[in-house]
């Protein structure tokens, strides 16, 4: 029996979000392994961490709750990945010197080479 509503949901979970071997492999059996790791990765910081990976696992039992891809994919899978999912910025102004700014602000890079100036950024090119 699936818990799956749909086969395509499935499949994304396999494809996307199983954690599998180098080779492979699926180490995730089933996506009630692919709950329980991400439970009992995310309850170690927790004082009682044996409690919270069962709270965790009831939460995301069935679908109720679904993390984010980063968190799905990686948790629990000694990755080293990032399981944040999302960045903040400010208001990036619409055009190019805010699009690289912001993207800048992104990455950590503060201009990616672009200074504002069509011209200067073409002759560097040369």
């Amino acid at each position: 029996m699936t818990r799956f509503a749909a086969p395509i949901a499935e499949q994304i979970w396999d494809m996307k979000y199983r954690f599998k071997s180098s080779h492979g492999a699926p180490v995730d059996v089933t996506v009630e392994d692919t709950w329980r790791r991400i439970a009992t990765d995310l309850s170690k910081v927790e004082q009682t961490p044996e409690i919270w990976a069962e709270n965790f696992y009831a939460a995301l039992e069935d679908f109720k709750f679904l993390p984010a891809g980063r968190i799905t994919a990686g948790a629990g899978t000694a990755r080293k990945v990032t399981l944040f999912n999302c960045f903040v910025m400010g208001t990036i102004p619409d055009d190019m010197a805010g699009i690289f700014d912001g993207e800048g602000d992104a990455d950590g890079d503060n201009n990616n080479g672009y200074d504002g100036d069509e011209k200067d950024n073409e002759s560097k090119k040369q």
